[in-house]
């Protein structure tokens, strides 16, 4: 072929480790009009290289990636030069419906997590939202759950854990966010619901309060997370309120919801989950979705965790 360049392809995943993936649809096409330059089924790995028309004959190209356990990814565009090769290595997110979790047991969980099994030490009433009454979240208990139900709220829980902890609240920019966490007192495949020190609440007001200032953080709708916070709590929506952080994908909100105990002390309740979305139009699209769907997966959650920080133990694989 006259003015042939090519391109060479690796297929990673979030944590940069090559993917072992049979029947890999690889297709080449024209910017202009989308027109197949060519197709390929591959195997993976090794990484392989394919031979593509170079400029002029051949113009702008992208590369799409289909496979079957992996969400489909579009390289950006590029040219070829006569006996030039690209070289590209891409990193794919996991499908969460091809995949299930190999959770660590509750006794392998390293020093990352000391703060978390302090907190569910302290926590005997963990609920997983419309289902089982777990109790003491510890021990035999974490580490015999099966259902589906429960296995993404635990997930969900892992996903959340990991973030307030490496995520420190701005003020005084000292604390993580998981540190004011007293109490776990229900999990869901999106959210936890926790009882939290009060000054937690004075740090998310003061960045509410002053939320330019806060570059990272946004001030945030409280009141369509009322019904999640359980009723056994008294919240007061009228003094709800909340901030999301700034990334565009895997963002926390915070959402801090005054209440009650059963005997009347005031508490105060935190709801917390993460966003596939940061942006606001995308996640009001998620919201709809959801809907259908039954709402973030934990899993697509723990893809933007580990691809943001590849080295960071979640407490648990996709296996």
């Amino acid at each position: 072929m006259d003015n042939e360049g090519f391109f060479r392809l690796g297929l990673l995943d979030v944590r940069g480790r090559p993917i072992n993936e049979t029947k890999v649809k690889v297709g080449f096409f024209r910017v202009s009009d989308n027109k197949s330059v060519s197709s390929h089924t591959k195997d993976f790995p090794p990484p392989h290289t394919f031979a593509l028309p170079a400029f002029p004959q051949g113009k702008q190209m992208f590369c799409d990636i289909t496979a079957p356990r992996y969400r489909m990814r579009r390289t950006e565009n590029f040219f070829l030069t006569d006996g030039e090769t690209i070289s590209r290595n891409i990193s794919l997110f996991r499908r969460p419906d091809k995949w299930t979790a190999a959770f660590m047991a509750w006794e392998e969980l390293g020093a990352q997590f000391i703060a978390l099994k302090n907190v569910l030490n302290a926590s005997s009433r963990v609920r997983v939202k419309n289902g089982k009454l777990l109790g003491k979240f510890t021990e035999a208990t974490y580490d015999s759950v099966v259902e589906t139900k429960e296995v993404f709220a635990k997930a969900a829980m892992l996903n959340i854990y990991a973030k307030l902890t490496d995520l420190k609240e701005p003020v005084e920019n000292t604390e993580p966010w998981f540190s004011f966490v007293k109490e776990i007192v229900e999990i869901s495949r999106e959210r936890i619901i926790a009882i939290v020190d009060p000054k937690m609440g004075e740090i998310v007001r003061h960045i509410v309060d002053n939320d330019s200032k806060f570059k990272d953080y946004d001030r945030s709708p409280s009141g369509i997370h009322f019904e999640n916070i359980p009723s056994v709590f008294q919240p007061q929506k009228s003094k709800m309120f909340s901030i999301k952080s700034g990334e565009d994908h895997g963002n926390v909100q915070l959402t801090m919801a005054p209440g009650k105990d059963p005997n009347g002390n005031p508490l105060l309740i935190l709801d917390a989950d993460i966003d596939e979305n940061g942006q606001m139009f995308a996640h009001l699209m998620d919201l709809l979705k959801h809907k259908f769907s039954g709402g973030t997966h934990p899993f697509d959650i723990h893809e933007f965790l580990a691809f943001a920080n590849p080295n960071r133990p979640l407490g648990y694989e996709l296996t």
